[in-house]
């Protein structure tokens, strides 16, 4: 997604989705080259916006709702069927309650999760019982990610699906997962001077235009669409948004919670989506949104990028011949060799106009990069970053020689646990049949597969 579309004069600037997914600009990112060249081409940083809010969602649908919700007075009410029996009281949340809890039958590590979470809430406040809703629904969010996804040293843990998992079980909990029915075929529209596209979507019975992501793990509004629909959200907490964004300063960021209407495509209806609302001027092309995996996982998706059509259709099996894709965090990801190398673990991302390599994953191949400085311009402001040519890569038999590509030292990748991301200057050279299996214990799409059949054309890449 792009943030504005604002380059120096004479500079040459790429809008990243930045996951993702997020940048200033709900994953939009501009990367401005140094260089007397003109405005050229648009490419999204998936993640770094939609995806970079990849547990965003979860966090703030537990702040709302059950266990995590120490917020909502409703949910801690006695006999709440909603709630475990130890976590039924709002006087609970002191340590020394906390302490007495019963050890829930999922496992220790949930248990002690659990445990530190409510503590780390109830030590935000001198009096949590007093404080107000919002306070506690921030306070818990921010809570939930030290503990469940933050190591000591503040860098991402490696294990924090697995984190968050186990907490979720512990608390007796089930996360609801979307509704979806019906089918569609409509025509997408490309962004103007990119490779992604736009679909038509209902929401709320307003006619919008989104962005068609999948790297994004959640939909995203923008915040006058948000506002003509009269929808109240929860503002996801700013400290938690540099370990979800590019850049260095998040302190203008706004980014809020929202349970969604359904929205429709054509005649394919999805209900039960909690997705994000950034500023118009967030979203690539100042679309009124962004189209995420927790609509399309609910479909088989049928694309030809040349004719532009897609199609949303009941889903089936994954195909045995197909590429397999193991779910990450609500994203989808698949084995890829760069330069004969490999395997490595790569997100794919319709939102992503060019392909992108971790810094961690260039440094051990030794990826040459231009001399030419780029700035990454994020939710959070700028990150620098490079930009370099891969030799070939192969996502299994499919192959791509010189491939444009960025280099980004991103939280959000070590987030999501993936090496880059493949882009749509590699997935158009493909019609395109998506898979998907069923959800996780996060409501999020484990497993699926990927069947490409190649078009004869020429690709921007």
């Amino acid at each position: 997604m792009c943030s504005r579309y604002q380059a120096l004069p004479g500079n040459e600037a790429f809008a990243f989705e930045a996951l993702p997914q997020v940048t200033g600009q709900n994953g939009g990112s501009l990367v401005r080259r140094i260089g007397r060249q003109s405005l050229t081409n648009i490419m999204k940083l998936p993640k770094i916006a939609a995806a970079s809010f990849a547990f965003a969602p979860i966090f703030a649908w537990l702040a709302l709702f059950p266990i995590p919700n120490l917020a909502q007075k409703p949910l801690f009410e006695p006999n709440n069927p909603n709630v475990p029996p130890f976590l039924s009281n709002r006087h609970l949340l002191s340590p020394e309650s906390i302490a007495q809890a019963p050890t829930p039958t999922p496992s220790n590590l949930g248990k002690e999760l659990l445990q530190q979470v409510l503590q780390c809430v109830a030590s935000q406040s001198s009096n949590p019982q007093q404080a107000s809703t919002e306070a506690l629904q921030a306070a818990t969010m921010q809570c939930f990610y030290k503990v469940v996804m933050l190591a000591p040293d503040g860098t991402i843990r490696p294990d924090a699906s697995q984190r968050l998992k186990a907490l979720i079980k512990a608390t007796g909990i089930t996360v609801p997962h979307p509704v979806s029915q019906g089918q569609a075929s409509v025509q997408l529209q490309p962004l103007a001077d990119s490779q992604v596209l736009t679909i038509p979507v209902t929401i709320g019975g307003k006619r919008k235009t989104f962005l068609f992501d999948t790297g994004a793990t959640n939909s995203i509004v923008d915040s006058q669409t948000a506002q003509q629909l009269n929808l109240s959200g929860t503002p996801v907490p700013k400290e938690m948004l540099k370990y979800m964004a590019v850049g260095d300063n998040c302190s203008n960021l706004k980014a809020t919670m929202y349970s969604l209407p359904a929205l429709t495509v054509d005649s394919a209806t999805v209900e039960g989506i909690y997705g994000l609302g950034l500023s118009k001027t967030a979203i690539p092309g100042k679309l009124s949104g962004v189209l995420g995996l927790d609509f399309l996982s609910g479909f088989d998706i049928v694309l030809n990028p040349q004719t532009r059509q897609l199609q949303l259709l009941r889903p089936s099996k994954s195909s045995v011949s197909g590429i397999p894709l193991q779910g990450k965090l609500g994203v989808m990801t698949a084995q890829v060799k760069i330069n004969g190398q490999g395997p490595f673990t790569f997100m794919l991302d319709t939102g992503a106009d060019v392909s992108v390599v971790s810094a961690r994953l260039a440094s051990r191949l030794s990826l040459k990069s231009t001399n030419k400085a780029t700035d990454v311009q994020g939710f959070c402001g700028t990150q620098a970053s490079k930009q370099t040519k891969l030799a070939q890569v192969n996502l299994q038999q499919y192959q791509a020689k010189n491939l444009n590509a960025v280099i980004l030292d991103s939280d959000v990748l070590k987030l999501l646990g993936v090496d880059g991301i493949i882009g749509q200057n590699f997935l158009n050279r493909y019609q395109q049949h998506w898979r998907f299996g069923d959800r996780d214990e996060l409501g999020l799409p484990d497993r699926g597969s990927l069947s490409l059949t190649a078009l004869q054309r020429k690709t921007k890449h």
